[in-house]
């Protein structure tokens, strides 16, 4: 059955591709293209193994994470960043706005240039780029994060204007919104634009000469490139393998590839191979995501399990309490990372060095110390809440045992062992006799959507992603826009209360824009009252790609906490081997010294 559904998947992500107009090239003549120097023997030449095809090459229309690994390399944004996440000048070489943060005005560099394929001039990128760009995404009924207009009212000025004060507006500008496309160019192709790595201009740091979909992918340098001073790898090629991951270790050993991530279910044998472990260390965690253990105060589930009773349970906060104070989240994150599961503890919804206010760490703002410094797990204070909890639920006619439904997603590596661990953590502490945790598998197909948005659940493992540099972007999933604890739905009294006091904070907050410190200090007060209220139980921040044996140095690349910018590679240069796990640990410490 999985080699049908494999074969069945790669026919219909080529017939998609063949659909959209992307065509089949042998590979490139490198005697007759500006690119030769990047082609020589003693180039610097990356390779890698990849098993998801990229989907789009239309960097006007996608934000897939698959698409973004070729269009980040290729398109060059207004602003760019550091490797702490400082903004810095990318297209623009300066920029200023107004003091309500409405108008934002942007000027660009000198001598940046559109390229072909082959590295061929074709026309200097100007500000009309940008106001073409917007213009095709009104026309193609495309979303914007933001409500604007654009204007160039010369070849090197573009002005936003926005609807409403947006003082992050600059961490939005990698949206594909924001991206310059060449109107003449677009012109020309029309409808055939990015159907092909031929069919699209470049202005990045890299081309994207060759592009066989389920066979290879090649990024040249770009030789015109504004910055190309600091691009030290001339060439990235990736082929496609869909057992990459099964294959990669033996690739790597061998020196055919530079990169390979430790499969999870190979991660322990792999760490006590001599041979091997020399080479592994672990890749950075993310922090651009944040995991949480939500409560469902509206649930739709079947009635074998009892919602009923469930929205009986779940309105009551010394449950909740004693639910969050069960959770041993180390154990839980051994799972993933079994060396330092610490590591990727998160106690605040917002991961720490994601947001920083005055060169202070946001999870370090007086609301949030005491939450970010300790851990929630305490089987003292799960007993302590339980028999709150206890005399309270037996005056409203709870059930016992209370059925709590935990479904997991079976495609995410791991998690059926999390869920069940987490089942044994809960149960040992509140009693079987006061608690059943029912694990389930749920679908392995878009989880998300069947099950935590459908609310089929009573207490699961949720996820949320930065998408700008504010604490709005952390605060967004518990809006009553967004569908994951679903308490804007709740008739009890108690929890109306909490939801209307939380959005009224929120509302607040995001109503400062004089003042950033004020505006942080407010959601951060917001943060605090909805973990001190159990809504949700925070548990980590992402692991990243867990180990590998690369031959890159991570930390020299640029860094945001949101976005692709992590996916450059830019200021990146090639080694000859990888890292140890000493020696990561000292460049990731060194890392950390500079915020």
């Amino acid at each position: 059955m999985k080699k049908t559904n494999k074969l069945l998947s790669i026919c219909l992500c080529a017939l998609m591709l063949l659909n959209s107009g992307c065509s089949f090239y042998k590979l490139p003549d490198i005697e007759n293209h500006n690119l030769d120097e990047y082609y020589k023997e003693d180039a610097a030449v990356y390779k890698t193994l990849y098993s998801s095809e990229t989907m789009s090459l239309n960097y006007l229309s996608t934000n897939a994470l698959v698409d973004n690994v070729i269009c980040s390399n290729v398109i060059d944004c207004l602003i760019d960043y550091d490797c702490y996440g400082k903004i810095v000048p990318g297209l623009a070489k300066s920029w200023d706005s107004n003091s309500a943060m409405t108008q934002w005005t942007f000027h660009l560099r000198d001598n940046i240039t559109w390229v072909d394929y082959d590295g061929n001039y074709y026309a200097n990128v100007t500000s009309d780029d940008w106001l073409c760009a917007s213009e095709y995404a009104d026309d193609n009924d495309l979303s914007k994060p933001i409500d604007f207009t654009v204007e160039a009212p010369d070849e090197k000025t573009i002005i936003y204007t926005l609807k409403d004060s947006c003082p992050f507006f600059l961490s939005m500008l990698s949206y594909s919104a924001f991206l310059p496309v060449s109107r003449s160019y677009l012109k020309k192709v029309g409808t055939m634009f990015a159907k092909d790595h031929k069919s699209l201009l470049y202005n990045g740091a890299f081309i994207l000469h060759y592009f066989q979909p389920f066979e290879k992918q090649i990024m040249v340098k770009n030789p015109t490139y504004w910055d190309k001073e600091h691009v030290y790898i001339d060439r990235v090629e990736n082929y496609y393998d869909y057992d990459a991951s099964d294959v990669s270790i033996e690739k790597y050993l061998e020196g055919s590839i530079d990169r390979a991530i430790i499969p999870y279910d190979q991660l322990v044998k792999s760490l006590e191979d001599p041979e091997i472990s020399k080479h592994i260390h672990r890749s950075r965690p993310d922090s651009s995501f944040t995991y949480f253990y939500a409560f469902n105060f509206d649930p739709q589930f079947d009635e074998k399990y009892d919602p009923e009773n469930w929205k009986k349970a779940v309105v009551n906060e010394n449950f909740r309490k004693a639910v969050m104070a069960s959770l041993y989240r180390s154990s839980l994150l051994s799972v993933y990372e079994p060396e330092d599961p610490d590591s990727l503890i998160n106690n605040t919804i917002t991961p720490p060095r994601s947001l920083w206010i005055d060169g202070q760490d946001y999870t370090q703002l007086p609301a949030l110390n005491a939450i970010s410094g300790r851990d929630s797990y305490s089987i003292a204070q799960a007993k302590y809440f339980r028999k709150l909890a206890k005399a309270e639920l037996d005056e409203e006619g709870v059930k016992y045992p209370i059925k709590i439904l935990m479904p997991y997603d079976p495609s995410v590596e791991g998690w059926v062992k999390e869920a069940y661990k987490a089942e044994l953590m809960i149960e040992a502490a509140l009693g079987r006799n006061f608690v059943d945790v029912v694990v389930e598998a749920g679908n392995d197909t878009g989880f998300t959507t069947s099950v935590i948005e459908s609310g089929k659940y009573a207490f699961t493992k949720c996820r949320w992603g930065a998408n700008f540099s504010d604490p709005l972007t952390w605060a967004e999933p518990f809006t009553d826009d967004y569908e994951y604890t679903f308490w804007n739905r709740c008739s009890d009294t108690k929890i109306s209360f909490l939801n209307a006091r939380w959005n009224s904070m929120i509302q607040q907050a995001s109503s400062i824009n004089y003042s950033q410190k004020r505006r942080y200090i407010a959601f951060a007060e917001a943060e605090k009252f909805l973990i001190n209220n159990a809504i949700i139980v925070p548990i980590s921040i992402m692991n990243g790609d867990g180990y590998e044996m690369c031959n890159l140095n991570e930390f020299e690349g640029e860094f945001a906490p949101y976005g692709a910018a992590r996916r450059r590679y830019k200021h990146m240069h090639l080694y000859n081997s990888s890292m140890n796990m000493d020696e990561y640990k000292a460049a990731y410490d060194q890392w950390l010294k500079g915020f």
